[in-house]
């Protein structure tokens, strides 16, 4: 019984349009909501790179204090890594906002 109700749901969708009729816009099901999830996670993903420049600055300092060139170098490197991780994470927005309106002009 159950595959016939999901045939005829299948007929009376394809005798509507389907779900997407009437738009000239295709959307995604569940894209509004995985929107609001990274949304949701790009400040704490923005915390967390600004917590690794200090803990990579804190290693600098104690490699030059120290006479240590692996821990200065180690220290470098994270601060540099973590100062291009905020970057990109902060100018991904952006970044998907022109590809998309580039899209949209191609046709």
């Amino acid at each position: 019984m159950n595959l016939i109700n999901r045939a005829w749901i299948a007929v009376q969708l394809q005798a509507d349009g389907g779900p997407l009729a009437g738009g000239d816009s295709v959307t995604i099901p569940g894209l509004a909501r995985f929107k609001g999830i990274v949304s949701a996670m790009v400040p704490f993903a923005l915390v967390a790179c600004v917590l690794a420049v200090i803990i990579g600055a804190i290693m600098w300092a104690l490699g030059g204090f120290t006479n240590s060139p692996h821990r200065a170098a180690s220290g470098k490197t994270t601060v540099l890594w973590s100062l291009v991780a905020a970057v990109v994470i902060g100018a991904a927005g952006f970044v998907v906002g022109w590809a998309h309106d580039q899209g949209t002009t191609i046709s």
